[in-house]
């Protein structure tokens, strides 16, 4: 059984190595069973990696922060142990596979760095009214998501989902007992690197459908080029 930050940084490479583009997941799985792979594409994912990691995650080396360089390094060190088989399947989208490179990863990280939850600044949710939104932005009791959601590992089913809007990924949910609270789901935008127009990238709300719905709106608000109100 995984230790609550075990499932967390498993959750964060999912999230991280799964919204690579397709070109480069092609490009490191190859076209066939260990061939013409171009092994190159490992460092910048590697490197998208390892920014993800550092931004949601406190990480040390020998008990001294851990630089982003050198995370990248590692995950750079772990994603060159995949074998080929899986590093193939990776390109026919296989859950199995997913979760398969996912831990392959997070076992390597975890054997050679020290990892802990970073403890939450206030810097991703605007202070307001409540739980960092204003009172007209609250998810309403009768709101259900619009979306695909579905489980993030198999073998795990029921606390940890991945939201579509037709193939397009548009956030993450999980529940995780870091605060001692029963019902606190954290919810992440899969960032494709466009502007952020005010709106938070992380976040948590009270239930899974909470916090799917605020996916959502965030999600569907940056596809329109819609800002925050009251977000300079």
């Amino acid at each position: 059984m995984l230790d609550d930050i075990g499932t967390l940084l498993r959750s964060f490479l999912n999230n991280a190595l799964r919204k690579q583009p397709q070109r480069r997941i092609r490009d490191f799985g190859g076209y066939e069973v260990g061939k013409r792979r171009k092994l190159h594409v490992i460092e910048p994912i590697a490197w998208d990696t390892a920014e993800f990691l550092c931004t949601y995650l406190r990480i040390r080396l020998r008990g001294e922060p851990a630089s982003r360089e050198g995370v990248a390094s590692a995950v750079a060190a772990a994603l060159k142990n995949v074998s080929d088989e899986f590093a193939y399947k990776l390109t026919w989208h296989s859950d199995e596979a997913w979760s398969s490179v996912c831990n392959s990863v997070a076992e390597y990280l975890e054997g050679c760095l020290q990892i802990e939850p970073k403890p939450y600044d206030g810097s991703l949710t605007a202070q307001s009214d409540y739980n960092g939104w204003k009172s007209w932005e609250m998810v309403i009791s009768g709101e259900t998501p619009r979306g695909r959601w579905r489980h993030s590992w198999k073998e795990k089913p029921g606390d940890d989902f991945i939201g579509f809007h037709g193939e397009a990924c548009m956030g993450r949910i999980f529940k995780i007992d870091l605060t001692g609270s029963d019902e606190r789901w954290y919810w992440l935008i899969a960032a494709d690197g466009s502007p952020r127009r005010g709106w938070p990238a992380a976040g948590y709300e009270a239930s899974a459908r909470s916090a799917a719905c605020r996916v959502e709106r965030i999600y569907f608000a940056l596809v329109a080029g819609t800002g925050r109100m009251g977000c300079g």
